[in-house]
């Protein structure tokens, strides 16, 4: 079967039954993309698997790598989207930012990839992620293993948006200018974000 060659046109296309998929192909490819300068090469090499998914996904032998499990995230939350555009306003966040759908759809893709690239980092220090000048927010080492308590702890701190972001994208190995680059924000705001989850922490968990 003959591949049809996908255009961002389609982005500006109203969401519908017929584009859900290539809208969530073009996302993620170009997500991917965009995060390699900041990941490296685990995203360059989920990139590249995500590329060739997309190529050949109509090849009954092809496997599908796990990149594609992006697609899928995306296309899943698109689908309760139909009849509106990717730049659509959905809401505005704490600080009176809108949000539109495209926008929401990268930030479901995001946790995806934290979970997935934090899995691959799981014996990595974080003394070594962390330098001494920059403050941390301290979670019990055992959370590092158990993603049901990690979650029960981080929806206690009743985070912003942003701060479960940068929180994620902390725990995925990225550096306090990276998370700023990411969000679009000041890296004072960033470490703001990670001193306010400390003090949450400790207020409702102590020292222990």
């Amino acid at each position: 079967m003959r591949t049809r060659e996908l255009s961002f046109s389609i982005l500006k296309e109203e969401i519908s039954q017929d584009n859900v998929l290539d809208m969530a192909e073009l996302i993620a490819i170009a997500e991917t993309r965009f995060q390699i300068m900041y990941i490296g090469q685990r995203m360059e090499e989920m990139h590249n698997d995500l590329y060739k998914d997309i190529r050949h996904k109509h090849e009954v032998d092809h496997v599908f790598s796990d990149g594609y499990d992006l697609v899928q995230e995306g296309a899943l939350f698109l689908c309760e989207h139909y009849g509106q555009h990717l730049s659509d306003i959905l809401f505005y966040d704490y600080k009176g930012k809108a949000v539109n759908i495209e926008m929401a759809c990268i930030r479901k893709m995001m946790r995806l990839i934290n979970r997935k690239m934090s899995d691959s980092t799981r014996n990595v220090s974080y003394d070594a992620l962390t330098p001494i000048s920059e403050p941390y927010c301290v979670l019990q080492e055992e959370l590092d293993q158990d993603y049901t308590q990690y979650d029960k702890i981080v929806a206690s701190l009743n985070l912003t948006e942003n701060m479960r972001i940068a929180l994620e994208y902390r725990i995925s190995g990225m550096s306090y200018p990276e998370i700023g680059k990411a969000l679009s924000r000041a890296q004072s705001t960033v470490y703001e974000y990670f001193i306010k989850m400390r003090q949450r922490y400790l207020a409702i968990y102590g020292n222990d």
